[in-house]
């Protein structure tokens, strides 16, 4: 390169001392156009600086040269800056540092710099590079601060959240983990989706989840999921596009409604038994046969305006605004129900007095097949949960991906004050979004339950992770008070502690679940008082054994229970027991009264009372085997009983139980012909044919019972009782 000593370079990062003036005129050029700033300083002043610095700083070029270079920094960092500047001169550091520069307005700008040693004009200076980098920080601060919001969301929300790419989980919160059995994210990061789905719904779940990703479905769908361990849950699911890591991906929000399809599943048995139990159903129920109604229960009234008994031999087309729509559902619903037990779907209804209203239309087939279009219908009006999906989709951006889908009401409390609440919390609480916000947290609940409200608030502020859900009695803004579900988990809002929480009205559930309960227990004392109604037919045919079913029972529901036999079960075993002498009531009152061991003839009689019970009990819809057990109850395990010859398996373990509990409870007690045995020769029977007649299980059930467990019966002799019914007579 020719020397020139015309001219020496502005800017010389090389170690020779002079440059040509092509070479000046580039490093000078590069320097103008640099997108970085560019500035050489000597004796601690800056002799030249680029457009990039005069564009961040506000300031001339006059107003930069000759300045001292840490005239623009906050005082605060000059000192630290001045280190880290000599520790890079000297190569004790590599890596660029910060420092915050005041503009000429008084702004201050967060600057990225580096520099080096170079010659300018024959003397020692110092060439350094400079980068605002003030909106990438304060936009990496705000991008961490929506990730930990919507992290928060995701892990202390009550529904499941996930992300998938092609079909594989790439994110799953702590709630989702926990309803698929899942212990650690490990556990189902990259497994197929539908691998979770039972077998024979995985073709419809994946139709309907293609359906909504393509906006052709817009309410959630169900299915069943089968769990880490083999359970069985019944899953509500939605799902939306969304960009995830700079791909396609599909966000998926779902709650686990086992229970909700349990009950209902408790509902429809129920039906059968006591019709009434309709009216607890919060939702419009009608029956239909060839689209007339034929009944309906007290809830139209709330939904559609109408009075159950106005719309009885009305058709359907009241219930909707016209004729093309009425003739749509049909298209609908009915070739739909041909093929499958129920079907729904949302569709546009009108009340009696011709206001319009949103409807999810649930439609169950009656019978096996579809016949005389008879079928069940359900209008849940869905008007406000509708409007209210609309009004979320309209929210703030950053909430839109999530809490458009959430279910619950959604507030956030900073100092105890409301700061942020969703429109499900105006449905719930009454207030709007206006008259929250600046309220203290506990002041929507009831005044008794204030303190204690207040209390959880503040030990939910010390846990990192937030609290653990409570219950409380919110009190609306018209009066009205509604049971809710409170979880909340931490956050950060501009730089301070927040606390998101999630209210679940659970007022219906609770008022349904109380409404069952008692109809279940009332049919309940039904079932008994019919069972002992039956039993006593036997005991007034049998006087000398009266009391023998009921101690009968009682030890088989006790055997029942030391063989861990289900709730249901031990139940249905007692009743069986209570009734397994029934079929005495045909036997002649000689024989059942008679002082002597019975002739072969008689006996022969005898054994035909197990068939009768079977015929008498056959025909009523008992929600157990009650039937098959009292024809099994004489059965023995070698295929030596009566009257089928059943041998092992083949014979209900209701009815091993009270083959055992039957001969043990007869041998203890006084006979006409004979006078009690007692429990010690009784046990001393079925032990010796344990295995043989009796069920070996059953058998050691038994024994534990009366000689480790104390068990006794608790009415006396058949004697005894006799001799109390004479004297109550």
């Amino acid at each position: 390169m020719v020397e020139s000593k015309k001219k020496k370079s502005a800017v010389n990062v090389e170690p020779v001392e002079q440059k040509g003036e092509e070479d000046e005129d580039m490093y000078q050029a590069l320097a103008r156009s640099s997108q970085t700033g560019v500035y050489i300083a000597q004796d601690g002043k800056f002799r030249f600086v680029n457009p990039y610095m005069l564009n961040y700083s506000g300031y001339s070029k006059d107003e930069w040269i000759g300045r001292n270079v840490m005239d623009f920094l906050v005082p605060e960092d000059r000192e630290k800056t001045r280190e880290n500047a000599v520790a890079m001169l000297k190569g004790l550091r590599t890596t660029p540092y910060e420092y915050r520069f005041v503009t000429e307005s008084g702004k201050r700008r967060l600057i990225l710099e580096s520099v080096i040693s170079v010659r300018y004009h024959g003397k020692r200076a110092v060439l350094g590079n400079t980068m605002d980098i003030t909106e990438e920080t304060e936009a990496k601060a705000k991008l961490a601060e929506a990730e930990q919001l919507y992290r928060s969301f995701t892990t202390n929300t009550q529904t499941g959240v996930f992300v998938a790419r092609k079909g594989k989980v790439k994110f799953a919160n702590p709630h989702l983990l926990a309803y698929t059995q899942c212990e650690t994210m490990d556990d189902i990061l990259d497994v197929d989706l539908l691998d979770f789905v039972y077998p024979e719904d995985r073709e419809a779940t994946a139709e309907n989840a293609r359906r909504m990703l393509r906006g052709e479905r817009s309410y959630p769908y169900e299915y069943r999921m089968v769990t880490k361990d083999g359970k069985i849950r019944w899953i509500l699911e939605s799902v939306a596009p969304i960009d995830y890591q700079g791909e396609s991906a599909v966000l998926g929000s779902s709650i686990d409604i086992t229970e909700l399809v349990e009950m209902k599943e408790h509902l429809v048995e129920a039906q059968a038994l006591e019709s009434s139990l309709l009216a607890a159903i919060p939702h419009a129920v009608i029956g239909l046969e060839n689209r007339r109604i034929i009944f309906a229960n007290d809830s139209v009234k709330s939904v559609f305006g109408w009075e159950p008994q106005e719309l009885i031999g009305r058709r359907t087309r009241v219930l909707y605004k016209n004729a093309e729509d009425y003739e749509a559902i049909a298209d609908y619903f009915y070739p739909v129900l041909e093929q499958r037990k129920m079907c729904s779907g949302e569709f546009a209804c009108v009340k009696k007095d011709g206001t319009e209203i949103e409807c999810m239309i649930n439609t169950a087939r009656v019978g096996d097949v579809l016949k005389d279009r008879r079928i069940v219908v359900i209008y849940e009006d869905i008007t406000e949960r509708k409007r209210s999906e609309r009004a979320l989709r309209e929210s703030e951006e950053r909430y839109a991906a999530l809490v458009e889908q959430a279910m619950d009401g959604i507030i956030i409390v900073q100092d105890n004050i409301y700061v942020f609440a969703n429109k499900a919390m105006v449905g719930i609480s009454g207030y709007e979004t206006g008259e929250l916000l600046g309220m203290a947290f506990e002041d929507i609940f009831v005044p008794e339950e204030r303190d204690g409200v207040r209390e959880y608030f503040q030990k939910s502020l010390k846990r990192k992770q937030g609290g653990n859900s409570f219950e409380g009695r919110l009190l609306c803004k018209g009066g009205a008070v509604k049971d809710v579900e409170v979880s909340f988990g931490s956050i950060t809002i501009e730089g301070r502690r927040a606390e998101m929480g999630y209210i679940d009205d659970i007022t219906f559930r609770k008022k349904a679940q109380d409404e069952i309960r008692q109809t279940v227990e009332r049919l309940k004392k039904r079932l008994e008082e019919t069972v002992n109604a039956l039993a006593s037919i036997t005991e007034k045919r049998d006087p000398y054994t009266a009391g023998h079913q009921h101690r009968v029972a009682e030890l088989t529901g006790a055997i029942a229970e030391e063989l861990g036999l289900s709730e249901d079960q031990v139940e249905g075993a007692v009743v069986a027991a209570t009734l397994h002498d029934i079929g005495k009531i045909y036997e002649p009152s000689e024989i059942l009264s008679k002082p002597d061991l019975l002739t072969d003839i008689e006996f022969l009689m005898m054994k035909v009372h197990p068939e009768i019970g079977y015929d008498v009990l056959k025909n009523i819809d008992f929600p157990w085997p009650v039937a098959l057990i009292v024809r099994q109850h004489h059965e023995r395990m070698d295929g030596s009983g009566y009257p089928d010859g059943l041998k092992g398996d083949e014979i209900l373990v209701e009815a091993r139980i009270l083959a055992v509990a039957d001969v043990v409870e007869a041998m203890a007690s006084h006979r006409p012909y004979r006078s009690a045995l007692g429990v010690e020769e009784a046990l001393k029977e079925i032990t010796e044919n344990r295995g043989r007649e009796y069920d070996r299980d059953v058998v050691n059930a038994c024994v534990r019972l009366f000689r480790k467990r104390g068990f006794a019966f608790s009415a006396g002799s058949e004697e005894d009782l006799a001799q109390k019914k004479k004297k109550a007579r």
